[in-house]
């Protein structure tokens, strides 16, 4: 009998009477590695860009020999005969000596691949010595945006997780704890996971005596220490504010920094370069940090021109398991958040991929339409008499509401914003010809878009014109997942050139929602 104690390429072949057999080869594979050894972080975008690494660990509680292990997809690598203890790490590298001036000399090397990984993410697949996959998985760039090109690597956040395909999604990865990834070294617990601590609510527009807020919510059931943590309106620019050492915030509590008494004073030592939020919008951001050095911890929030007085919030959404930030019904600095504000003007009923048969010489897409529906206990004029200037839509197609003579939807009313009116009222006889906008510029996309209906808002500093958002819907025809949160696309597929319509289901929820749109048959202005 022959003892393996490594997996390997066996060569035989028999003599028998002075005469020797064809030759045999097979692969034996030894050891549980396919069941022990897990990638567990991936340095894909450095800052140098021949800093490239990626990190194993052997999950097990044996020792395992990674002899004939290979990556056959992203990199190319095969592993040497080396032992890889219990709980050990290892890390193959695209640049030995660029890795080693920048991490030293005690990482465990396996070798130097072949090949280069992609800044935009792509396929990993790592197999065992007999060509079984270990793991295949795909990474993004989009996953955390502080590992594309900022420094920071991919980390697994649960190496011992039995799903192996949960390496292909984005919640079980987080940023490293420091610049330059933790090659060798489990940096877990110097920092939370991605969504623990998050910007909940922001007022940027205060008026009279309030003031400009940042609201964090601790996401947890422990209490989260971000004393020493950073504030700051510009991610470019992320350490405007530093938080008082020794403040923490408490399982599903809220912390609340006030322009007046924080961010925005001078006087405050942690104020680094006062600031105030913009009320033309931009964004807030978190950054953790220790010792006044940056970590890999950050939040940022966007947020749109505002009006006064009028916060914007984390609303989450059911239907897709993902959260928005969007205007709120009322304010609620240091608590729950309300619901979402919806009106008094809303999208009602797109009519955006059309079947109806071409009539003389109108095309289909000329059939189009937009629908307005005036939710609110009081007519409604398109036109911001502050502001001198009309609504528009400021995404997805470009229309400007008249000027010179403003329209007015009534209580309950409806207006129609129409791609050609000569085709619309020649298919749709029955609508008023007074409820009836347009022509306006663009298509609606027959695979989705975003749609966005704005009211003027301030000048900013170049002299354009703001729009402060009134109703926003990111539509999909039902069929490109890869668009949608959580790779499922919920929206309804009929009314992809099905001859249906998209309807929104109750006028005064939440719109940006594929759980209140409906496919129906089209009824415009109805």
């Amino acid at each position: 009998p022959v003892t393996l104690d490594q997996s390997t390429h066996v060569k035989a072949r028999v003599l028998r009477s002075g005469q020797w057999s064809a030759a045999h080869e097979v692969i034996f594979g030894v050891g549980p590695v396919g069941k022990n050894l897990r990638i567990t972080e991936i340095m894909y975008n450095p800052l140098d860009p021949n800093e490239e690494f990626i990190e194993l660990k052997n999950i097990g509680a044996e020792t395992i020999n990674l002899n004939l292990v290979s990556f056959t997809n992203g990199i190319d690598f095969t592993f040497p005969s080396i032992e890889l203890a219990a709980g050990a790490y290892t890390v193959v590298v695209q640049n030995r000596n660029i890795f080693e001036a920048r991490h030293g000399t005690n990482v465990n090397i396996a070798g130097q691949y072949s090949g280069k990984l992609n800044n935009a993410g792509e396929r990993i697949e790592l197999m065992d010595a007999i060509g079984r996959t270990i793991l295949n998985f795909r990474y993004e760039d989009g996953w955390r945006s502080i590992t594309d090109g900022e420094g920071f690597s991919l980390t697994i956040i649960d190496a011992t997780n039995p799903d192996l395909d949960s390496w292909e999604e984005k919640e079980s990865w987080r940023p490293s704890a420091y610049a330059g990834g933790s090659p060798g070294l489990d940096d877990s617990g110097l920092v939370p996971n991605p969504g623990d601590v998050v910007i909940n609510e922001v007022l940027a527009h205060s008026f009279g005596e309030d003031t400009d807020w940042i609201e964090l919510y601790n996401t947890t059931g422990n209490t989260i220490d971000i004393g020493g943590w950073f504030l700051s309106d510009s991610k470019d620019d992320p350490t405007k504010y530093k938080i008082a050492e020794g403040t923490t915030i408490g399982p599903y509590k809220y912390f609340v920094s006030r322009e007046d008494l924080h961010f925005g004073d001078a006087n405050d030592p942690g104020s680094h370069i006062p600031f105030a939020l913009s009320a033309n919008g931009e964004e807030a951001c978190l950054r953790s940090a220790q010792g006044g050095v940056l970590m890999g911890y950050h939040e940022i929030e966007d947020f749109p021109p505002s009006e006064r007085g009028v916060s914007f919030g984390r609303y989450y959404k059911s239907s897709t398991d993902n959260f928005n930030f969007v205007v709120m019904s009322e304010n609620t600095q240091g608590s729950a958040n309300a619901y979402p504000k919806v009106g008094p003007i809303i999208i009602s009923e797109i009519m955006y991929n059309p079947d109806w048969p071409a009539g003389g010489s109108y095309t289909n897409n000329q059939y189009e339409y937009i629908e307005l529906q005036n939710i609110s206990a009081e007519p409604v004029t398109l036109y911001s008499d502050i502001k001198s200037g009309p609504w528009k839509f400021t995404d997805g197609i470009e229309f400007t509401f008249p000027e010179e003579t403003p329209v007015e939807i009534p209580v309950g009313g409806y207006l129609l914003l129409v791609q050609n009116p000569e085709a619309f009222s020649w298919r749709y006889p029955s609508v008023p010809v007074e409820k009836i906008l347009g022509p306006y510029e663009g298509k609606l996309s027959n695979a989705g878009e975003r749609l966005e209906l704005g009211m003027p808002g301030d000048v900013d500093q170049y002299g354009g014109r703001l729009y402060t958002r009134i109703d926003r819907i990111s539509y999909s025809d039902g069929s490109h997942p890869e668009n949608c949160p959580g790779g499922i696309d919920l929206w309804p597929t009929e009314a992809g050139g099905n001859g249906m319509a998209l309807t929104r289901k109750v006028p005064t929820d939440y719109g940006n929602d594929p759980d209140n749109w409906i496919a129906s048959a089209p009824s415009p202005g109805e």
